[in-house]
């Protein structure tokens, strides 16, 4: 285990939308889908699932919401140092399998020193509002 590093991970919604978090290598998988959500806006409502081998959907390297009973690796089982993730390393994120947020992620650089808390060190772009269904509510 990686005792008193960070990671800081790019993590991009879209083109031009993006966050850089940093977090603890020891983080759990679940902190990291907490944090994303925090910089990104977005309402913890929804199931998701990381997919640590940079393809979505599929599960030869995939850990899912603890919500998800028939799947076997669950995000509050694993920690990122349990990855043995190096700078430019990829994966991917779906929150909401409904709407299916897409999010890529990519290992930016490790840091010495351990994070208490995720924190957002960089960020660019406005990030789309999650519940955005094209209308407004008070026209009804």
């Amino acid at each position: 285990m990686k005792k008193n590093q960070s990671y800081v991970f790019s993590v991009s919604l879209a083109p031009g939308c993006y966050r850089h978090i940093k977090i603890s290598a020891n983080a759990w998988l679940i902190n990291l889908h907490s944090a994303i959500l925090d910089a990104f806006e977005f309402d913890d409502d929804h199931a998701h699932a990381f997919f640590m081998n940079n393809r979505v959907w599929d599960d030869d390297d995939a850990y899912y919401a603890e919500m998800i009973d028939d799947e076997e690796n669950h995000t509050t089982d694993y920690r990122l140092c349990d990855f043995d993730l190096k700078p430019g390393d990829k994966f991917c994120y779906v929150f909401d399998f409904g709407e299916e947020w897409r999010f890529r992620i990519k290992l930016l650089r490790t840091v010495d020193g351990d994070t208490d808390v995720p924190v957002v060190v960089r960020e660019k772009g406005e990030a789309p509002s999650q519940y955005d269904y094209g209308f407004e509510e008070d026209a009804w």
